[in-house]
């Protein structure tokens, strides 16, 4: 009995915990907002709307997921829809299966551990080292 009471806390704290991640949104420069869309196991995904194209589009932050607090810096990728700039010369399969053409490696890193923080997001095209970064102030 105990061992169920146990595991039902369990479920209803990771759930709660999700929804509050899935909430959190930040607002970019240009305006536009960045929202933590989901995890995929400890991968978060936090998405945004480009400055061109149709799309959302996605950033893949590698171990992030599931971290409502002690956050820090992360590893990540980004991906957009083609239509949203220049191609990249060959095609990366996301974390859910799905292959862009248009993606590049990322950094993202939080300005405080805990909730809400700003973030920093640094961003290359493809595989180049040409970084530009942007800061997204928490909602």
């Amino acid at each position: 009995m105990a061992l169920r009471a146990l595991l039902a806390t369990s479920i209803l704290a990771t759930l709660f915990a999700g929804q509050a991640m899935a909430d959190e949104s930040w607002s970019l420069p240009n305006g536009n907002q960045l929202i933590y869309d989901r995890d995929i196991g400890s991968t978060a995904v936090l998405s945004y709307q480009p400055a061109r194209g149709r799309g959302r589009g996605q950033i893949f932050v590698v171990g992030l997921g599931g971290q409502a607090s002690n956050r820090g810096q992360y590893t990540a990728y980004w991906v957009e829809a083609d239509d949203a700039g220049v191609l990249c010369p060959a095609g990366i399969v996301d974390a859910e299966g799905r292959l862009w053409h248009r993606w590049g490696l990322a950094s993202v890193a939080f300005g405080n551990s805990g909730s809400p923080s700003p973030i920093t997001i640094f961003q290359a095209e493809c595989l180049t080292t040409q970084w530009r970064s942007a800061t997204a102030r928490p909602n």
